[in-house]
């Protein structure tokens, strides 16, 4: 149940070890990145913030999203793909990794997790996605697109961007 849940949310090594590798399982699991648990406990460990939704019952972690440091080729990437400048986000932090369990989703739970982050963001930030899903939550938290599609592995990726 959604009213059974509880967001926790600060840096990833403030959880204790079961909980990293849960969050790193349900991100590779969800297909949010391409590597293994042990590659993706590794780039958490980098993150300038993560936020989680949790069953009270239960105390499971059901949907997680990082505040994320990616590396600069990843990030020149991005925006050379999106055909757009990258100009003030040459060190630019990214919102990504977001992913909810898939006996929790469509319970609206992934725009939860990126308020939560949008929230703290102070420095400019990008994302990209191919939901639409995401691009709606994205929106509604302050991120504009820009740029253009490109192909993906999955889908259609767009750039969305935030100085805060």
């Amino acid at each position: 149940m959604v009213h059974d849940l509880y967001l926790w949310s600060g840096s990833f090594e403030d959880l204790a070890s079961r909980d990293q590798s849960t969050v790193a399982q349900l991100v590779v699991g969800g297909k949010a990145v391409a590597g293994t648990v042990d590659q993706l406990l590794a780039r958490l460990k980098r993150t300038r913030y993560v936020a989680l939704l949790r069953k009270a019952s239960t105390d499971r972690i059901v949907a997680a999203a990082a505040w994320k440091r990616p590396n600069a080729t990843y990030r020149r990437e991005s925006f050379a793909k999106a055909g757009t400048p990258i100009t003030g986000f040459e060190a630019a932090s990214e919102l990504g990794y977001v992913v909810v369990a898939p006996d929790m989703q469509g319970k609206r739970l992934s725009g939860r997790l990126i308020a939560a982050i949008a929230e703290k963001i102070t420095v400019p930030t990008f994302a990209t996605t191919d939901s639409n899903t995401m691009r709606n939550n994205l929106e509604r938290s302050g991120f504009i697109r820009v740029g253009g599609e490109w192909q993906g592995k999955r889908a259609m990726l767009s750039l969305w961007i935030t100085t805060r």
